[in-house]
């Protein structure tokens, strides 16, 4: 049996970073699914620089034109305000935010650890993990006032390691963290959130060199093919919050975050430590924590605390 579209019909959805790219193709398929569509993007080049108005209402005026609702946002989310004003112009468009997709980012040049700018690290910082936590403080009253809301953020696999990337490594990586406490936060309000390392050809991968594999990649590697998942995850049939996917070239993958259970008792010296270390960097008995506190109970049970028996096991 078929499973019924997923559809947007009657939700306002806020796409930043949605004139071009991946933003734009998030911003289309949405309103192609009945979404009514904020258009936020400055129009500024990948170094933050050269407003623009043009992107954002070419866009809008296409949506429209195909029988769609939408509106442009062109305030600055790298700021306190301009973020809270997509907030806002959305409330004032159509009433109510039912989700987010943060696509917007600057991308620092690459650049060695002794060549790191902090004007760079101050705008890759803003645009990112300050603008989702900014836009979603503005949101959060009308997602809980409405028991429902989705957010999806975007982390990169820069996280994983990259050499030049640290900056942009830095701003990535926040969302993991930001994912799991929101996720947390709304879990009791019908607040799901999660994250995509997205893969696409985009403005940020135009500097590829020439290459089969920048072909391959090319066509492979579209926004249309991040948009679809993407866009699950912001439905209400989405049910699953606090993950991280990777998504890119068809392909949808969880990322995970997880520990071993190490080896206990090898800390008494510096020695000690040393010798554990081969143990501890096999990749076996590894445990996928939903949160902190359940974190907390499984590396206590491994050093020999049960909360119900005491230290030792043995009943307090």
């Amino acid at each position: 049996m078929n499973n019924p579209p997923i559809r947007f019909d009657g939700q306002a959805v806020l796409v930043t970073g949605a004139g071009r790219g991946l933003g734009r193709a998030q911003a289309l398929l949405l309103a192609s699914r009945g979404a009514r569509v904020v258009v936020a993007d400055n129009g500024t080049t990948m170094a933050g620089q050269g407003p623009d108005r043009g992107p954002a209402s070419a866009l809008v005026a296409e949506i429209v034109a195909s029988g769609g609702e939408a509106v442009a946002c062109t305030a600055d989310l790298a700021t306190e305000a301009g973020a809270g004003a997509a907030v806002q112009d959305t409330l004032d468009a159509f009433g109510r935010i039912d989700a987010i997709v943060h696509y917007a980012s600057t991308c620092p040049e690459l650049s060695p650890p002794d060549q790191l700018r902090d004007t760079d690290l101050d705008l890759v910082m803003r645009i990112n993990p300050f603008a989702a936590v900014w836009m979603a403080r503005a949101a959060w009253p009308q997602l809980v006032r409405q028991g429902y809301g989705r957010l999806v953020f975007m982390p990169s696999a820069a996280i994983y390691g990259a050499l030049g990337n640290t900056l942009y490594a830095a701003a990535k990586s926040s969302y993991l963290g930001i994912t799991r406490c929101l996720a947390l936060e709304g879990r009791e309000h019908g607040i799901r959130v999660n994250s995509v390392m997205p893969a696409a050809n985009t403005r940020m991968t135009g500097g590829f060199q020439p290459s089969a594999f920048t072909d391959w990649f090319r066509a492979n590697f579209t926004p249309d093919k991040v948009a679809a998942a993407v866009a699950f995850l912001l439905s209400d049939a989405c049910e699953v919050s606090g993950e991280v996917f990777a998504v890119g070239g068809g392909r949808i993958a969880r990322v995970a975050l997880a520990e071993n259970e190490g080896v206990t008792g090898a800390c008494n010296s510096v020695e000690d430590a040393g010798a554990a270390l081969d143990e501890v960097m096999r990749d076996a008995s590894f445990f996928h924590p939903a949160d902190l506190g359940q974190r907390i109970r499984r590396v206590n049970a491994l050093l020999g605390f049960d909360a119900a028996k005491g230290p030792g096991g043995k009943a307090p």
